[in-house]
């Protein structure tokens, strides 16, 4: 089998029989892989310590028809609030979650590797909530499914004002144009200013942001009814949040 080395982030990780794992890595080279190693649940394994969630490594891989082997690891970066704040956690599984959902298998995402550890850092130090609620809305921008949050999803007109949401019309949408929409939901102005502003966070140097909790609540609600309806069942990291209370 072909072998090949690639730097990665891992995104998921399940036990698989008595001593392996079973891994989900985004690379910026190959986008998402599904691989195996075998032993690293072993303590003296030198795959151990390095294949654990939100870690970045540099691997080598021998490729297979379906999954692909992890040979060798290295640890790269890693995240240590991720793994010392459940909560951060949790919300950092919702973002891997969703990205791993909406991302081709096998096709190189390096824009949107080179936006994730910017996330991962922010997530803890700034409200994890608030962080997975604009990286959510932006990962639907990278996958081309982008809401329209400052125009009218029907007319284009600028939105200002008290206005309405409609998922299925894709975003926004003036009263005009609301009228017949069955799903509409009121989207006050305070919620557009929210989603507008964390649609474009730059997570390199994010700022200092803070919300309503109405308002939080209400765009959760937009993205995560948004989010199922396009994959067509719901997401097992919000049971995850839930059981937290977060």
């Amino acid at each position: 089998m072909a072998q090949y080395e690639t730097e990665a982030i891992v995104l998921g990780v399940r036990n698989w029989g008595e001593a392996d794992k079973m891994l989900r890595l985004f690379s910026r080279d190959h986008g998402k892989i599904t691989a195996a190693a075998f032993g690293a649940r072993r303590p003296k394994s030198p795959l151990a310590s390095g294949l654990q969630m939100f870690h970045t490594v540099e691997l080598t891989l021998s490729a297979g028809d379906r999954v692909d082997t992890v040979r060798g690891c290295r640890l790269v970066n890693r995240f240590p609030h991720l793994e010392a704040d459940l909560v951060a956690m949790a919300y950092a599984s919702f973002i891997a979650e969703v990205l791993l959902e909406l991302m081709p298998d096998g096709a190189p995402q390096p824009e949107v590797y080179d936006w994730l550890p910017g996330v991962f850092a922010a997530c803890g130090p700034k409200h994890p909530r608030l962080v997975a609620l604009a990286a959510g809305f932006q990962l639907l921008d990278f996958a081309g499914l982008g809401l329209s949050f400052d125009a009218c999803a029907v007319s284009g007109a600028p939105i200002t004002g008290e206005a309405f949401f409609s998922a299925t019309e894709g975003g926004a949408l003036s009263p005009a144009a609301a009228v017949e929409i069955p799903d509409k939901r009121p989207y006050p102005e305070t919620l557009r200013r929210l989603l507008s502003t964390l649609a474009v966070i730059d997570w390199a140097s994010p700022p200092a942001f803070t919300a309503k909790r109405s308002d939080i609540m209400a765009g959760e609600s937009l993205l995560v009814a948004y989010l199922q309806d396009t994959f067509g069942h719901g997401l097992r990291s919000l049971k995850f949040i839930r059981q937290l209370g977060a």
